[in-house]
């Protein structure tokens, strides 16, 4: 047994240093497109469905690490991660509001309430799926055994847990889809890089309108491989029961997995009746091809939930206005963590020096050594830099203004980033290594501690060579693609309840719970809140769906006794 255990040790652990060390090799065909895209200057491309072997699993996994990390650590200083998110949080306030604006739809009455209710039930019956025992489901939905036509149980890497449900009450096919509650689910919902996909709408049997655009590449590779798997038997079905229409349905992952999948099934004539209900929906889809989802796709969000403003692009722009907003302010005391901080980044330097996949970033981010700057530059920038912030940050254009123009440093760039609202204009986001307002640090340190001239003289040499060279380098990549929930949005909001209102059956705990149908625009921003997680759970999507169909009805009560 010991022999035994020890063999598989051995085994794993040479598997998992062939796959950081990206030595799998791969099959001649691939190998091939692989070496003409390096020779043509191309970027790899990410695959588009689910790996059909382990070997593929463990490439493609090597991938999603290095992804994961070049988007976290290898972009977020750890002085912003430690103290700037926190600190931009309390400066931003309260921003739910938001979502009450001119541009935005308030909804109720009694059609309202009745769709809430149906909502409610199919959320109930996602979160029996994804948390409860096979048997508890299938009591909770009155379903026999001859009402499961597909069950799914186990995920995989981009092969996330389903299921098919005939519901005779609703007369839909109901197609369940888990988000992501296991390591193989996290690790399909990391793999975020965006691959091309287009979805043709047809009309009267016919394609008429081609829609392109880029999504979530561990989504897309999800749904294709639960398409591959479930068309089949919903072709049967719907013929067995021409009456019955088909419903997707899931939650964070699960729910963008869901609406990408509605896109595909539309495509298949027998299917083109789909339609899709996502439960705090993953940014997953880029504008036109969310937008061209209206009609069939309705995506709910509670409160202060992240997820579905959450992407590459907005997670950039976020970076920049926490940089911007608390450097300046929480700098004392980031200093006094230098110590701490000094020894995690000696221990990452370390990683990246000795791991394969933490040292290459991927094509994303061009490292400061490709700059080709003299050594003296280089230890301009750790001179100028507080924390020692890594080399590789990208920036947008308006921070790279503030880096170029160190006088006018973040209280410049403070009255830009407060009160930044979103348009339909897709953002422009320029990725370019600096070192950490260099200029605002100079100043910091220079308070404190007496230069000789000629050193000043030294560095500021150095330092304008460094902007020099930032200035006429070809490192801009190409933007992240902005990406968005899909289909109509209804987001449920909590605000304080009006002055008028102070008993406890017309408000909870001082606040009053509405539902508007926002604008797809408002969710290219990531708005910080201390909830922002907490709120993404299924139990508090329920408990603020019932909060709002008792206030609705409270609200026709209202109405029918004043017209009495």
């Amino acid at each position: 047994m010991g022999a035994k255990r020890a063999a598989s040790a051995a085994g794993m652990a040479a598997l998992v240093y062939v796959a950081l060390s990206g030595r799998l090799s791969p099959a001649s065909g691939d190998e091939t497109r692989r070496r003409r895209s390096a020779e043509e200057g191309e970027a790899e491309r990410w695959p588009e469905r689910a790996p059909a072997s382990w070997r593929e699993a463990v490439a493609v996994l090597s991938r999603t690490a290095g992804f994961a990390y070049a988007e976290t650590l290898g972009k977020w200083p750890l002085g912003d991660i430690a103290f700037g998110i926190n600190h931009y949080m309390r400066i931003q306030g309260n921003l739910q509001h938001e979502y009450t604006g001119s541009n935005c739809v308030p909804l109720d009455g009694p059609g309202v309430r009745q769709e809430l209710i149906g909502l409610l039930r199919y959320l109930r019956l996602c979160m029996f799926f994804s948390k409860k025992p096979y048997e508890v489901f299938q009591e909770f939905g009155g379903y026999g055994q001859s009402d499961i036509l597909i069950r799914k149980s186990k995920s995989q890497f981009m092969k996330p847990a389903f299921r098919v449900v005939r519901d005779e009450s609703t007369k839909s096919f109901l197609l369940f889809i888990r988000g992501a509650t296991s390591t193989k689910d996290r690790l399909t919902a990391a793999t975020a890089a965006e691959v091309p996909f287009h979805h043709s709408v047809l009309q009267d049997g016919r394609r008429s309108n081609l829609v392109a655009g880029h999504a979530h590449c561990g989504m897309v590779a999800a749904a294709r491989w639960i398409a591959d798997q479930a068309i089949p038997c919903l072709r049967k079905a719907v013929e067995q029961f021409p009456d019955y229409r088909v419903k997707i349905i899931g939650h964070s992952m699960g729910a963008g997995i869901a609406a990408i999948l509605t896109y595909m099934l539309r495509e298949d004539n027998k299917l083109s009746s789909s339609s899709c209900i996502a439960f705090g929906p993953a940014a997953c889809m880029t504008w036109d091809l969310a937008e061209s989802g209206k009609d069939f796709v309705t995506s709910v969000v509670n409160k202060n939930d992240m997820v579905p403003s959450f992407g590459k692009a907005s997670a950039a722009n976020l970076r920049t206005v926490v940089m911007a907003s608390s450097w300046a302010p929480d700098l004392q005391e980031q200093i006094q963590q230098t110590r701490i901080l000094g020894f995690v980044n000696s221990s990452v330097n370390f990683m990246r020096s000795h791991i394969p996949f933490v040292s290459n970033t991927g094509s994303d981010n061009t490292p400061m050594d490709e700059l080709n700057l003299s050594a003296n530059v280089r230890a301009a920038v750790q001179k100028h830099s507080s924390l020692s912030c890594w080399s590789s940050v990208a920036v947008n254009t308006q921070f790279l203004e503030a880096l170029v123009n160190p006088t006018q440093g973040i209280p410049a760039l403070m009255p830009t980033y407060r009160g930044t609202e979103q348009t339909t204009e897709k953002p422009t986001i320029a990725r370019e290594p600096a070192s950490c307002f260099p200029g605002e640090l100079n100043r910091q340190k220079s308070d404190s501690v007496e230069t000789d001239p000629e050193e000043k003289a030294t560095d500021q040499e150095h330092m304008d060579q460094l902007l020099k060279a930032l200035r006429s380098s070809r490192m801009v990549s190409q933007d992240p693609h902005q990406l968005y929930p899909p289909g109509r949005i209804m987001h449920m909001v909590e605000l304080p309840a009006p002055e008028g209102l102070s008993t406890g059956e017309q408000c909870h705990q001082h606040e009053v719970v509405a539902i508007y149908e926002t604008p797809r625009s408002m969710y290219g921003k990531i708005r910080l809140a201390r909830t922002m997680i907490r709120d993404h759970y299924m139990p508090r999507y329920i408990e603020t769906m019932e909060m709002l169909i008792d206030k609705l009805a409270e609200d026709e009560d209202d109405t029918d006794n004043r017209l009495d």
